[in-house]
């Protein structure tokens, strides 16, 4: 499927289809910068809108996790994860370099480099659906949890979450 409701197949996309990974794309009503917004413009549960956070490590190395939208990533538990105490969230230009996409439309899927690794929260496999970023904020992509691990080679599951 070149195009989807209107919309050129983004890297996303590309990335769902080259594993085989069923989805259906969702255009907002205007563009979505936040789990909450996407929720609401696409009437789904805010657990179901899942939030790629870019993590840069101490040694300037990058990392994805997957948190559900209704939920604040533990920054304790990320050093714990990466066994750095020094990792925080990426600046928004390192965002942008090491994925390609503006903070606000990150997707799990699809980035500039292959060498980012993948950790995703538990609670994320356990929705009915999940919402995904199309890479830019007018659309979202909706597909089932359990394909996760199929776009996020190697991912490690665990709880990555506050409380």
């Amino acid at each position: 499927m070149a195009k989807e409701k209107g919309i050129s197949k983004t890297p996303p996309m590309r990335a769902l289809e080259a594993a085989g990974v069923p989805y259906q794309v969702h255009i907002h009503a205007r563009k979505q910068y936040t789990a909450e917004g996407v929720a609401e413009d696409l009437k789904v549960p805010l657990a179901w809108v899942v939030k790629a956070m870019i993590v840069q490590r101490s040694d300037g190395r990058f990392a994805l996790f997957v948190v559900p939208g209704d939920k604040r990533l533990s920054m304790k538990k990320v050093a714990a994860a990466l066994n750095d105490k020094g990792a925080s969230l990426a600046p928004e230009r390192e965002v942008l370099r090491a994925t390609g996409y503006q903070v606000g439309s990150v997707s799990v899927t699809g980035f500039r480099r292959d060498d980012i690794p993948g950790f995703i929260d538990q609670s994320v496999m356990v929705a009915e659906r999940i919402i995904i970023s199309a890479g830019r904020p007018d659309a979202g992509i909706e597909m089932s949890p359990a394909d996760l691990p199929k776009i996020i080679p190697n991912a490690q599951l665990g709880d990555y979450c506050e409380g």
